[in-house]
């Protein structure tokens, strides 16, 4: 029984009493006493009047109790449960008004001490394994620097205009050709990926945020293949900040990969090459020393000769060998790389060359590192551990921290000792330039690598690498309203019992976790969907792999306004499905999931009201995680998602695209499940209730 419930009754229980107490001796003064009808009445009158005072006094009494004790401790639960279950940076919120004295304050302080307790030991384990990278300068895009090839193309990737260095770096007789496709000459895909890239942070508003933002680094080569060409690409944007074309810049490094790669053979020799004869000499001298033949003074001599020289050599050897893998781990570029693109590649790998299952789970983080090597040893890691453990399906996760990004595989199976996975460190990638071993790479990254176990039977083999060197989720992002709160209350209202899936555990269901995009705030007013993206969760786990995302054509005008915010411009819809072509498809994807969304009344609205012309229905189960929100911490009107996220220590990247916020909130939707657990709310039909129960105070507020 709470503190709230327990004053209430006690003071519930003397009114009545009171009430009791006046209309017993009203009853008695009435049919018991011989006194006069005048007098009988003003006792009466007197009494009641009493009665009624000493009521309101309770009343008073009872509400300032609860007001300034019973709340307030009801919030400072509230908070602890977050900080314990949620978010330990939770800073614990209780009313101004309220008679606790010191007890939030040192309720605080003791949740903070507890913080700094665990962050001094997380920050521990951090330094004896990793160091952040210092950050690296990158090349801005110099187009007047004639030693470049420059090539400038239109969005269809037809060439507007070149430079004679452009044609002999692409060895091309003649003339390249005004509006003939680049393609003709580079190949495709490493052009398409850079341009995906510089369009993504435009549309997220990074692209003029900071001097990276403009411009990516890409390697290609020319369609024959002979040559392979070094360069830069940046956007050309008009007055209305819309991409119309873009320059690319370029160099042929054919000839410096080639001696860079006979440099490496020839380091090799120099160092790897000669170590075996240098141990054979030393060993030889150390024989010779013990035969003993010479005389005392000439043996002594000579030991001393042989023994130093040899020292020497092998000493030296070490030297030169520590210096040819920094010469190598050193030649390739560190970057800022989304753990998305780099995992899709891996799990690629696998599946086709390994016949190993991999599932990439959580939301996707930024880090910096060098793509090229990290697949590599994340591939060769994967073996071992799979290897090891038996294990053919694994997940892939991105885990953001204070101080770093950990990548962790992750499998069903006992945790891996230490003395095997540092045994594993000293084999030879051989993809690899230098053939560098998997230390290398390692303490090129500055970090090392260990096993930990996970619940459920699970354990995770952990890779700490530094966070982006910018704050790529957030740096240029424009500030975006909130959507208001949107309640259909009949839409929300609380539907058939669920029957026996309202009876499973939370956290055994799958759920689908989407948002939309729009033209606007007002679905029944004309507003359509632009783009729609959900993902998958399952298990407790936040299946990255799993995602559906479309951008639709709302045959409709989008709005500049709408544009401001989600990026999605009239360009992009062009030659997009319609919503009766995307909605079936999202529809298949979700098939008999619970639908879980951030103001969710207001994206399943759109939905609905396309529900016929679709011939569809969306009658599945659904959880909205603002109301889930109000109800966990119904002390502060601070509920939007960036609100929220924040509250669960939820790290954000990629607001206001569709599949963006889905992630954003799957990851808060499985921060709260904890806490909903802490507050007894451990199935779906308790958070169906739970979230209910705010949509009918929501409809009485809506009265007033």
């Amino acid at each position: 029984m709470g503190p709230r419930i327990f004053i209430m009754l006690c003071f519930g229980s003397l009114a009545i009493g009171v009430l009791a107490a006046v209309a017993v001796g009203a009853w008695m003064v009435n049919t018991q006493s011989p006194i006069g009808d005048d007098i009988r009445n003003v006792i009466i009158v007197y009494g009641g009047g009493i009665a009624f005072l000493l009521v309101a006094v309770i009343a008073v009494v009872w509400a300032y109790l609860d007001h300034a004790i019973a709340q307030p401790l009801a919030q400072v639960v509230r908070g602890i449960q977050t900080v314990i279950h949620a978010n330990p940076d939770h800073r614990i919120e209780v009313n101004d008004f309220h008679q606790l004295d010191g007890l939030p304050a040192a309720v605080g302080e003791l949740m903070r001490e507890m913080a700094v307790a665990k962050n001094n030991v997380h920050d521990t384990v951090a330094k004896a394994t990793a160091s952040i990278e210092e950050q690296k300068n990158r090349l801005g895009i110099i187009l007047q620097d004639l030693h470049e090839g420059v090539i400038v193309c239109n969005n269809n990737h037809r060439i507007l205009l070149y430079n004679n260095r452009a044609l002999q770096l692409l060895r091309i007789g003649g003339e390249i050709g005004l509006d003939r496709s680049l393609f003709h000459f580079l190949t495709r895909q490493p052009v398409l990926h850079a341009l995906g890239r510089l369009n993504n942070r435009l549309t997220e508003g990074r692209y003029q945020s900071d001097d990276e933002g403009s411009m990516v680094t890409f390697v290609g080569a020319t369609v024959d293949g002979r040559h392979t060409l070094d360069g830069r690409i940046s956007l050309i944007l008009d007055v209305d900040n819309s991409a119309n074309g873009y320059v690319l810049s370029f160099e042929d490094n054919t000839e410096e990969l080639a001696a860079l790669g006979l440099r490496d053979r020839l380091l090799r020799d120099a160092t790897e090459g000669v170590r075996a004869p240098v141990a054979n000499l030393r060993a030889a001298a150390e024989i010779f020393c013990g035969q003993g033949d010479l005389n005392p003074g000439e043996a002594a001599e000579f030991k001393s000769v042989l023994l130093n020289e040899s020292k020497f050599l092998c000493d030296r050897l070490e030297m030169l060998s520590a210096q040819y893998r920094e010469i190598i781990t050193g030649h390739w570029p560190m970057s800022d790389i989304y753990s998305s693109n780099l995992f899709n590649n891996i799990a690629g790998r696998l599946k086709e060359q390994r016949s190993i299952e991999a599932m990439i789970t959580g939301i996707p983080q930024w880090f910096h590192g060098d793509s090229y090597t990290l697949v590599q040893l994340l591939d060769k890691l994967i073996l071992k551990v799979t290897g090891f453990t038996g294990a053919r399906t694994i997940d892939l996760e991105a885990v953001g921290g204070e101080k770093h990004v950990y990548l962790d595989i992750v499998w069903h199976g006992p945790v891996i000792p230490a003395a095997e996975t540092q045994a594993w460190l000293d084999e030879q990638l051989e993809d690899t330039l230098g053939n560098l071993s998997l230390r290398d790479i390692l303490e090129r990254h500055k970090t090392d690598i260990w096993s930990l176990a996970d619940r459920d039977g699970r354990a995770r083999l952990r890779l700490p690498l530094p966070p982006a060197t910018k704050s790529v989720g957030r740096r240029g992002a424009r500030s975006r309203p909130s959507r208001p709160e949107f309640y259909d209350f009949e839409l929300l209202n609380r539907a058939s019992p669920l029957g026996d899936l309202g009876k499973q555990p939370l956290r055994s269901l799958g759920y689908v976790v989407f948002d939309t995009e729009t033209t606007g705030l007002e679905p029944s007013a004309g507003d359509e969907i632009v783009a729609i993206a959900g993902v998958r969760v399952l298990n407790g786990r936040i299946l990255t792999g799993e995602s559906f995302e479309r951008i639709v054509d709302p045959k409709r005008p989008i709005p500049k306004e709408s544009i401001r915010f989600h990026g999605i411009t009239e360009d992009m819809i062009k030659d997009k499905p319609p919503i009766q072509v995307v909605l079936p498809q999202f529809r298949a994807f979700v098939g008999e999931s619970v639908l879980v969304a951030h103001n969710a009344a207001f994206d399943l609205k759109f939905l609905k009201l396309k529900e016929a012309e679709c011939g569809l229905s969306f009658d599945m189960p659904v959880l909205d995680t603002l109301l889930l929100s109000v109800f966990l911490h119904d002390h502060t009107s601070r509920h939007s998602l960036d609100a929220a996220a924040q509250r669960f220590g939820i790290t954000v990247h990629g607001r206001h695209t569709a599949l963006g916020d889905a992630l954003v909130t799957a990851g808060l939707f499985l921060k709260m499940i904890d806490v909903l657990e802490a507050r007894g709310i451990v199935t779906l039909d308790q958070a169906v209730d739970a979230a209910h129960s705010i949509v009918e105070v929501r409809a009485k507020q809506a009265m007033f």
